[in-house]
C-alpha cells in the first residue's frame, strides 16, 4: 500500500518536528516545517524555530522498504482477525472509560496465559 504524496508530506513534517533546533535546542512544531521539494528519496524541509526565530534546511532520506509481518497468530486466528470490523473511535472511548474506572488485576481480567 503506497502512501499518498500529501500524507507523506504530513508524516515528514511531524518527523522533522522531533528534531531540535540547532541554535536553541527547542523542538520544532509541525507548523514550523515546510516541505520545499523532493527528488526520489531525498526531501528538503525548510524550518523556522518558533522559539528563537532561526531558519534552516533539513534533508530527509525516505526509503520505502518491504517489511515482513511477524506474528504468533495461527493462520486460522489471523483469518478471524482480518474478518473483524476495524476498531472505531467509540471502541477506543469505551475502553478508555472502562480502564479509567478499573481497579483490579489485569491478570484476572485477561486470564493467566503464561501459567
Amino acid at each position: 500500500m503506497a502512501i499518498e504524496l500529501d500524507e507523506e508530506r504530513e508524516i515528514l513534517r511531524h518527523l522533522v518536528a522531533n528534531i531540535p533546533c540547532a541554535v536553541c535546542q527547542h523542538h520544532y512544531e509541525a507548523d514550523d516545517v515546510r516541505i520545499v521539494d523532493h527528488r526520489n528519496d531525498i526531501w528538503i524541509a525548510a524550518v523556522r524555530c518558533s522559539h528563537c526565530g532561526s531558519r534552516g534546511l533539513i534533508l530527509v532520506m525516505v526509503r520505502e522498504e518491504k517489511t515482513e509481518l511477524v506474528s504468533d497468530l495461527t493462520p486460522e486466528e489471523w483469518a478471524r482477525f482480518q474478518e473483524m470490523p476495524q476498531i472505531s473511535a467509540d471502541d477506543v472511548l469505551d475502553i478508555h472509560e472502562f480502564l479509567r474506572d478499573f481497579d483490579g488485576d489485569f491478570t484476572s481480567l485477561f486470564g493467566d496465559k503464561a501459567g
